[in-house]
């Protein structure tokens, strides 16, 4: 981990039992717990797939067994681990995840499935600011959906990435719509617009993923995880 890196660890969420059993065997007690939790059996598989793979994911970078990583969670309900230069986030919708680890900052990602929403003008008046709202209201009807969904990754993202989640306000991280790898405005306490990155994450077709990280030179890849 001497260069800086952004990788991109994305798959599917679904398994079949013999892969299941597998991650399970990688949580920790408390996880196993919350698993027990979970009435319907499809919300089970995507929680001990997705905390499965991370902690799978978090061990090829550290010389810890998957089992034995500590995974913390911030009061805003932030995960991270006590480790001076590895960061991670994570994100799923539907059938598909997301994890992000990088070795720069405090990193956000977020992952949403590109389908029809009711009331997306009430969102857009809720959580969007008033240049984004704007830019929203003006675009062609068919536009509108895809423009939501690009709009609100990123915004989740920043959120994500300085550990507050929607608590912050969405409003507060105002992207520019003319070039929407930038912000134009967010909270004093997170530094400047332009101390934090923006980028598209292109997984497939029916999502639309966005990471937000600061602003440094790094090397990016991406890994599908089988």
């Amino acid at each position: 981990m001497d260069s800086n890196f952004v990788d991109i660890w994305h798959g599917d969420i679904l398994i079949d039992e013999a892969k299941e059993r597998n991650y399970y065997l990688l949580l920790n007690e408390q996880e196993k717990q919350k698993v027990a939790t979970f009435i319907r059996p499809e919300l089970q598989k995507k929680y001990i797939k997705t905390r499965g793979v991370l902690r799978k994911t978090l061990s090829s970078y550290l010389n810890i067994e998957p089992e034995d990583i500590n995974i913390k969670t911030t009061d805003y309900g932030k995960p991270f681990i006590d480790h001076p230069s590895l960061f991670f986030n994570l994100s799923h919708t539907a059938n598909k995840f997301v994890i992000v680890v990088s070795n720069i900052s405090e990193v956000g990602i977020d992952l949403e499935q590109n389908k029809p929403r009711k009331n997306l003008q009430g969102l857009v008046k809720k959580c969007f600011s008033e240049v984004e709202q704007v830019s929203w209201l003006n675009l062609p009807d068919e536009k509108k959906t895809i423009q939501f969904y690009s709009f609100w990754v990123k915004k989740e993202a920043f959120v994500k990435a300085v550990g507050r989640g929607i608590a912050l306000g969405l409003d507060q991280c105002v992207i520019n719509p003319n070039n929407q790898t930038q912000f134009l405005s967010i909270p004093d306490k997170y530094g400047t617009a332009t101390d934090w990155n923006i980028i598209d994450i292109q997984l497939n077709k029916d999502d639309i993923c966005a990471l937000v990280i600061k602003n440094r030179e790094f090397k990016y890849k991406q890994i599908e995880i089988k």
